[in-house]
């Protein structure tokens, strides 16, 4: 008896984030074709700039390499170089120097190594947000080049946008109690929930896809904390240690406890290292520090657009009195234990200007209006440089 052919995912030939939603999300699978995209989630040239970056770093731990069964520890020059220029002529050189044994590449954190790769994810997960909302945790971006598939079944915590960048993977999904087959051509999407069985077919030819993941699951206990209490930058003087002393500003005595005595004890009881870690977190606990960073943290979730950490920003930009700038992107501000903070595309900076005037300067930001850099004061000029280097404004 021949054995019983996998039944097709269903197809979207237009994408419509209302249908979507109401059919497909936390319910099933579904491949959404290119056409239905209007603008890509991702484009091959951009995510091929990412891997580069990504690649000469390798140590930091986002690249992986596999040359047949081998992880390889060093893959050297068997990671994407600038002179490839694409990821079709890389697979080929690879194919070359290995003999044509089977790769494997994934770039993990994808988005965070190229602001164009960032911004493409961020605009498409934008329309699945606005029905939805924003999960708290952030959703991730995994490259996958190579010859390689799974060859068994794997399972994925999150709900899944595959894209696919080049090559005609072959994958199939368990879906209640039958495997539904999938064959994306380049610039598709497939789309399957959380929890979803499936497996990924091997390829004579090299194929490169983009795993977009969304968290469906609830923060555990404690999720932030970190952020909140760990040594991190002041967005102020971002080399300063343990966050800057200014922002925990010590002549500010509300909420302090008198924790003389319990400071001498720990000093004599604790090694040196745990009495300063022990010093740093009563400080950061605070009512007014904590009140800046929780400020800073949801200024940040309101602008990294669900997909963290992201891109390093640019150098600041440099403008004449002739000059005069735009906004690109939206920016935020909030006031808090007398800090005025500003917030584009992720990142966060503090700023001099008072409450009002940073009001009107961003009221016409968002307005859309073009501000003249020649009637701009000292401290709103050193604000759009910095917004500048964010990628938020330009130069007209």
């Amino acid at each position: 008896m021949s054995p019983v052919p996998a039944a097709s995912v269903d197809v979207l030939e237009s994408l419509d984030w209302d249908t979507f939603v109401d059919a497909y999300w936390d319910r099933g699978p579904v491949l959404i074709r290119g056409a239905a995209l209007g603008v890509a989630p991702f484009d091959a040239h951009e995510v091929f700039e990412s891997a580069v970056t990504a690649a000469r770093r390798p140590s930091a731990g986002p690249v992986s390499f596999a040359l047949g069964p081998r992880r390889l520890a060093d893959p050297g020059d068997l990671l994407p170089q600038p002179e490839d220029g694409s990821f079709a002529r890389y697979g080929r050189r690879l194919l070359r120097q290995s003999g044509r044994e089977p790769f494997h590449l994934v770039v993990r954190g994808l988005h965070a190594f190229h602001h164009p790769v960032w911004l493409r994810a961020r605009n498409f997960l934008a329309g699945l947000w606005d029905r939805t909302g924003q999960p708290l945790l952030g959703a991730s971006t995994t490259l996958h080049h190579g010859t390689c598939g799974s060859e068994r079944l794997s399972r994925t915590p999150g709900a899944t946008f595959l894209y696919t960048l080049l090559g005609r993977p072959r994958l199939r999904l368990a879906r209640a109690g039958r495997w539904l087959a999938a064959r994306p051509a380049p610039g598709d999407l497939l789309y399957w929930p959380a929890g979803q069985r499936y497996v990924t077919e091997s390829s004579r030819s090299p194929a490169g896809l983009v795993h977009l993941g969304v968290p469906r699951t609830a923060p555990g206990p404690g999720h932030g904390l970190r952020s909140l209490l760990a040594p991190g930058p002041n967005p102020a003087y971002p080399q300063a240690r343990w966050g800057g002393d200014d922002i925990l500003v010590q002549e500010d005595a509300e909420g302090v406890l008198d924790a003389g005595e319990a400071d001498r004890a720990a000093s004599e009881l604790l090694p040196p290292v745990l009495v300063d870690a022990l010093a740093h977190y009563r400080e950061a606990a605070r009512p007014t520090a904590m009140r800046r960073r929780l400020a800073r943290e949801a200024l940040l979730h309101a602008t990294d657009g669900g997909l963290r950490p992201v891109p390093p920003p640019a150098r600041p930009g440099r403008f004449t009195d002739d000059d005069a700038v735009r906004a690109v992107e939206r920016v935020v501000w909030a006031e808090t234990a007398g800090r005025r903070l500003v917030a584009a595309c992720g990142h966060v900076l503090e700023t001099d200007l008072t409450g009002a005037e940073l009001s009107a300067i961003v009221g016409l930001l968002n307005a859309g209006e073009e501000v003249p850099v020649a009637e701009l004061a000292p401290s709103a000029r050193a604000l759009m440089s910095r917004l500048a280097g964010f990628r938020a404004v330009e130069r007209l």
